[in-house]
């Protein structure tokens, strides 16, 4: 009876399959039933094959070489982290230390890039973190990430459009706030000009990829020119009394950990270089190159232009809005201001094409897949783009530009980006001990690396947390000792099972590297607070509900219906 059993469950769980797959599955004369749920967990554990994504890349024009994704990241990196955010850091949060929490920011960002080049090396497609998620951990957790991979770039872009708006106050002698218009006080203020930004760059966006790379030439030339003329002018004027005390009291550590949780967000250029995989000339060379070479010449502006700032002024004089133009009015540097102005508009204006540019191959990626409407993967015929998935891009964005705060936005996407950072380098781990095209129903194989996976998670955010909130003693040593152990065990597997050709990006140190970057997420997402995470749980939650009732509405459908009558069977 027990052989039976086995068998019955091994044909539902083949006609499921199938009737995923959108195939009319026959098992003799039998009427086979496979409930719901059976199909639910089938579907949301389902690995994607690694030859299937690859299979599924569509038409889309290969035009960016090693040189135009250091660019291309490089713009969105450093219009976000040095006009924005580095103001609301250092008043807010860490005062002249904020150089600190730009420098653990960039570490972190460091190692979880290695990841993410590997993996864009080995899936040259559109999507990024999605489809790393997909192969590795199934379908629901990849639908879960992709969700908040849209979050992180719709808001990322929304946040720098609205600080397009404050440098443009400043370049024609208003206040920043002067042209929004204040519904809810820190909430909520129109910033119709903001929209007016993303919508003209949507549109460039639409016109085609080359026409989008030489305007990133020219506007990031300019950027560039106004970050020089920054350093140069400004170190002039740096005190340094300004400096003292390096770490105010007020704030102390725990703030410098804080700033570095909210500054962690200027570094998702990079993963935009991810999402371009599939237009990229020699994407194992080039990749690399623009992931890795776009990182470290942000970090170095980023530690320097803050280092400037913070050493003009007193950290709590600084301008939340527009930092560097108002510090130079500050110290009667008026024709200064008006250049950096000038040139953090075009910065700002690089920045959020970088972030348009990319939504769209997360949302194309995951109608590939079902999980949004077909139409969504659509491509001009004449101009070769996404053009309905760059609609999308532009009203949800749009819509977010027009109402939220700055403040409000850059604490949603912080906590979206370093949760998806942390699953990728956890993905690394899982993959590299997993053999390649395994069956998802294989647990005897997938389950000794997923269990390490689960204890490695657990370990390092009992010890993050511990280490935050200064738990006892006894807590952090026990945590640390788990930690430890955890790695042990990874280094105890034995070989990969599953490594990179030699063409292709191979992360140094596994599985050091990527357990790594593990602790340095998560020590970033616990510095966010509790209602951070708080937000994080409500999204997931929601994008958990949605795809339930995706799934439901598949289920449903004439073509997956499960009571299957036939005549012959099953065949492998």
């Amino acid at each position: 009876m027990s052989k039976k059993s086995n068998n019955t469950n091994n044909i539902k769980r083949e006609i499921a399959t199938r009737a995923y797959a959108n195939e009319r599955t026959i098992l003799g004369k039998k009427k086979v039933q496979v409930s719901f749920m059976d199909q639910f967990v089938l579907r949301a554990t389902k690995l994607k094959s690694e030859k299937h994504l690859l299979a599924k890349a569509s038409n889309l024009r290969k035009v960016f070489t090693g040189l135009d994704l250091v660019l291309l990241g490089l713009g969105g990196i450093v219009g976000a982290g040095v006009f924005v955010l580095t103001g609301m850091a250092a008043r807010n949060y860490a005062g002249p230390a904020v150089v600190l929490s730009y420098l653990i920011a960039l570490l972190a960002s460091l190692i979880t890039a290695l990841s993410y080049s590997e993996f864009a090396t080995c899936i040259p497609t559109s999507g990024s973190a999605y489809n790393f998620i997909s192969i590795t951990f199934g379908e629901l957790f990849a639908y879960i990430t992709g969700w908040n991979l849209v979050i992180e770039l719709t808001v990322g872009g929304a946040a720098v459009a609205r600080g397009f708006t404050s440098y443009f106050a400043t370049l024609v002698g208003l206040k920043p706030p002067d042209l929004r218009i204040r519904v809810i006080e820190g909430v909520i203020e129109l910033d119709f000009l903001a929209l007016l930004l993303v919508t003209l760059v949507s549109i460039l966006i639409i016109g085609g990829v080359e026409q989008t790379k030489k305007f990133q030439y020219i506007a990031l030339s300019v950027c560039l020119s106004a970050i020089f003329f920054v350093l140069a002018v400004g170190s002039t004027e740096v005190k340094i009394e300004n400096y003292t005390p390096f770490v105010p009291p007020e704030f102390g550590w725990k703030g410098v950990m804080s700033a570095a949780s909210v500054v962690f967000f200027a570094f998702i250029g990079f993963d935009t270089v991810a999402t371009m995989a599939e237009e990229t000339i020699e994407p194992c060379r080039n990749l690399p190159i623009g992931i890795l070479g776009s990182l470290a010449i942000s970090g170095f502006l980023y530690c320097s232009m803050a280092a400037v700032i913070t050493g003009m002024v007193p950290y709590d004089e600084i301008n939340i809005d527009a930092p560097f133009s108002t510090v130079f009015y500050t110290t009667g540097h008026d024709w200064a201001a008006v250049a950096v102005s000038s040139g953090a508009v075009l910065c700002i204006v690089t920045s959020c094409l970088a972030c348009l540019l990319s939504q769209p191959r997360v949302y194309l990626a995951m109608a590939r897949d079902g999980l949004l409407p077909g139409i969504i993967a659509e491509l001009h015929p004449t101009l070769g783009t996404p053009v309905y998935a760059s609609l999308l891009t532009w009203a949800l964005t749009g819509f977010l530009t027009f109402l939220f705060d700055i403040n409000i936005l850059a604490q949603m996407v912080s906590i979206g980006t370093l949760a998806i950072f942390c699953g990728v380098n956890l993905a690394l781990l899982v993959r590299r001990y997993t053999p390649k095209e395994v069956s998802f129903d294989d647990f005897d194989t997938r389950v000794p690396v997923l269990m390490r996976a689960v204890y490695l998670l657990m370990s390092c955010f009992i010890l993050s947390y511990s280490l935050h909130y200064g738990l006892a003693l006894w807590i952090k040593i026990t945590s640390g000792i788990a930690l430890v152990l955890c790695t042990y065990s990874f280094y105890a597997l034995g070989k990969f099972l599953n490594a990179p050709t030699e063409k292709q990006f191979k992360t140094p140190l596994v599985p050091l590297i990527p357990i790594l970057g593990v602790l340095a997420t998560s020590q970033l997402i616990v510095c966010l607070g509790s209602l951070a995470l708080i937000r994080f749980s409500l999204v997931s939650l929601a994008s958990l509900v949605s795809y339930l009732c995706i799934d439901y509405v598949r289920c449903c459908s004439p073509h997956l219906n499960e009571e299957i009558d036939g005549e012959k069977n099953i065949k492998d």
